[in-house]
């Protein structure tokens, strides 16, 4: 049961206290002991729950959730052996000490731990009522989306619900539970926020924090998961009917600007800002082709491991449809590797002006309007096939704004005719590949829809007939879930 220590060090660390992600104003730190008596150290404490997201997003994320996939691979022959934990990511052979696996596990544990020790103290707090309602649905759901995101990665995992204390506290709660009972606490904890949480804030510096439709379209996805799909409409019904006025923005490729960030089809996404305040972002320089040089990152040559990963496969630049904004949006074939002579397409999606080299103040997207859209679309196709019902429509909403041609039953053009709940399903998947390209769902949606295995040995086999990427033997075993962290496990003997 050493496995306990680690625990108590985790759900103990609550360097929460000084305000981080959405307002980095200067503060002195405070003794637990005059701790938590004022709303000001509430907020400031719940800010620090949100403080981790930053670190998985740049750090463990998009290499779990979406390099892990068929969209994504890494640059070859670059001749740089620092990055081997991520290059074993990729081709499904990382062992259990992998860095990446235990940061991203370490980062949502230490997200968990900071919201459980905001709900504890906040049930006696002598504070504003309508302060504790506001904090009581961020923090649930902040708890929430980590342990959606960690029992999606490791299935059976540590339960902990409440500020760890001492020894015997964190003997109660090193054991791992089943999954099912992770997501009774999910759905308990989505359905808190729901309850607790505004619609909108009205104070500008509030922008980014989690409102009401963050958590309904959280627990429509975890019913989306679990193939509630009748559970999941209601929910995204609710998110389009939002006072908010959620809506598609009518250019793709302005999603993604600075102007853009938290727009109206923003429902949550992680917050970053340029400058010394360390609450910056670097994922243009991540996906940048090894050693770009200047006219990618502005500010000379970029050279090491750091760069040339989350490089877009054939396989997903072959997925666009001719005539798809959202490819030139997405992707850049612009930079020919000097090395190879080949071009090497790279993420554009995060690429935005910035003056401090490696600090960009691009925020990453979890959920927008066109997610909630396609969710539905498929929610309601499982439900129930109707040709050409509601279901497709939202489906073209989303093909449209792409300068997309709708599918329609019965249509005279075999790509774009499509007559069955299967195919309709298969559209749908589709779509979401695209439309979402590049924000962290694709593995995910392999997962939940049962095809991990099939499209990765698929996806495999085309890599080498294309001699695009060297996919080693391994690849043909493809894991579903990750391994347990081995400093999890060696804690436990």
């Amino acid at each position: 049961m050493k496995h306990t220590r680690y625990l108590l060090l985790t759900c103990l660390l609550l360097s929460a206290c000084g305000k981080s992600f959405l307002d980095i104003s200067p503060e002195q730190f405070q003794k637990e002991g005059n701790y938590f008596k004022t709303a000001d150290q509430f907020v400031q404490a719940l800010n620090g729950a949100y403080a981790p997201l930053q670190g998985l997003y740049t750090g463990s994320h998009w290499v779990m959730a979406e390099m892990r996939s068929d969209n994504t691979s890494y640059q070859k022959n670059t001749g740089d052996a620092s990055g081997f934990a991520r290059e074993e990511l990729d081709e499904f052979r990382e062992q259990d000490d992998n860095s990446f696996v235990y940061a991203y596990f370490n980062y949502s544990y230490n997200g968990i731990a900071r919201c459980n020790t905001v709900l504890d103290h906040l049930s006696g707090a002598n504070i504003d009522a309508t302060i504790k309602t506001q904090i009581t649905g961020q923090a649930s759901f902040l708890r929430a989306f980590y342990y959606f995101n960690l029992v999606r990665a490791f299935g059976d995992i540590p339960l902990v619900t409440h500020e760890v204390t001492s020894t015997n506290d964190a003997f109660n709660v090193a054991e791992r539970k089943p999954a099912a009972d992770i997501y009774t606490q999910i759905i308990a904890d989505a359905q808190t926020a729901i309850a607790n949480l505004p619609d909108a804030w009205t104070n500008a510096k509030d922008k980014g924090r989690a409102v009401k439709a963050s958590a309904q379209t959280l627990l429509a996805e975890v019913y989306l998961t679990q193939k509630q799909y009748n559970n999941a409409v209601p929910l995204l019904r609710a998110v389009m009917q939002s006072p908010n006025g959620y809506t598609l923005l009518p250019d793709y490729a302005s999603l993604y600007t600075l102007a853009n960030k938290n727009s109206v089809e923003s429902i949550f996404e992680i917050q970053y800002m340029e400058g010394s305040s360390n609450e910056f972002s670097d994922f243009m320089y991540q996906f940048a082709p090894y050693n770009a040089g200047s006219s990618i990152t502005g500010f000379g040559l970029y050279t090491g491991s750091g760069s040339g990963w989350n490089i877009p496969t054939q396989d997903m630049l072959d997925a666009y449809e001719a005539g798809d904004k959202r490819k030139d949006a997405s992707i850049s074939l612009s930079f020919t590797d000097p090395n190879t002579s080949k071009i090497v397409p790279y993420v554009i999606k995060y690429k935005t002006p910035h003056a401090i080299r490696y600090q960009t103040a691009s925020n990453f997207p979890v959920y927008r309007f066109a997610d909630v859209l396609l969710m539905l679309a498929e929610c309601l196709n499982e439900a129930g096939f109707a040709a050409n019902g509601e279901a497709y429509t939202l489906l073209n909403q989303v093909r449209q704004r792409a300068g997309l041609l709708p599918k329609t039953s019965g249509n005279a053009n075999p790509a774009l005719n499509v007559s069955s709940q299967e195919a309709f399903r298969q559209a749908v998947w589709q779509e979401r590949r695209v439309e979402l390209a590049f924000e962290d769902h694709r593995w995910f949606d392999l997962l939940r829809t049962g095809q991990g295995t099939t499209v990765m040995q698929a996806h495999a086999a085309r890599e080498k007939s294309l001699k695009a990427y060297l996919v080693p033997a391994a690849y043909t075993s493809i894991k579903l879930i990750y391994q347990y962290p081995r400093r999890e496990v060696q804690l436990m003997d």
